[in-house]
């Protein structure tokens, strides 16, 4: 028996949490707050005599999106930077199979800024990601989690129907853009160095173990 199933988490920039300098496109009117990235979580089982004998993904996985730029004369869509995916191999027991899965990258629009680190200026957005767990048994049942997230935007996660089933419940833009460091991110390194050459090609699938 063929099995799958899915779970989304959609992230989006809510009304007025964004603070400080980097309010001010928004008071001006040239950007607003929109969909930042969507993270598809699709795997499917088979399953033979009440056990589970073969699993994978399915499916790109989503997207990171773009912004929107109004000058008033005319309208710029500046394209996200998206990380490597990253799919964990599945953890198969027989009776489940749980699926790992991280989407993420730098939003389309530039906030210089001073920072704590060297090299003590930064260009780039933070980093904005999450981290999708997607358990599927022999017997039918299913379990989902969004298993981590940045601290911001505000991350939604959604079933296969299309039902609301968790969200983050604290969204800190300040923590988020002058202070979080890739050490935390699934990536690792610094969040706000440079461009890097991994941030440089579109984005592609990596196997973690």
């Amino acid at each position: 028996m063929h099995a799958d199933s899915s779970i989304t988490a959609v992230s989006w920039i809510p009304a007025g949490s964004v603070t400080g300098l980097a309010r001010v496109p928004f008071s001006l009117g040239l950007t607003r707050g929109s969909i930042r990235e969507v993270n598809r979580l699709k795997a499917w089982i088979e399953v033979r005599d009440e056990r589970i004998v073969d699993a994978g993904y399915g499916g790109p996985g989503g997207f990171v999106g773009s912004t929107r730029l109004d000058l008033g004369f005319t309208e710029v869509q500046v394209p996200g930077r998206a990380r490597p995916l990253l799919r964990r191999q599945p953890a198969v027991s027989g009776r489940s199979a749980r699926f790992i899965q991280t989407l993420g990258g730098r939003t389309g629009m530039p906030f210089p800024r001073f920072t704590l680190r060297p090299p003590f200026f930064a260009w780039n957005s933070s980093t904005a990601w999450t981290t999708l767990m997607l358990t599927l048994y022999a017997d039918g049942r299913k379990d989902a989690w969004l298993f981590g997230a940045s601290p911001f935007p505000r991350h939604y996660l959604y079933d296969d129907e299309g039902y609301l089933i968790g969200q983050t419940t604290d969204t800190n833009f300040g923590n988020w853009f002058s202070k979080y460091y890739g050490a935390a991110t699934p990536w690792g390194g610094r969040d706000l160095e440079p461009l890097g050459l991994e941030e440089s090609v579109p984005q592609i699938e990596r196997a973690v173990a």
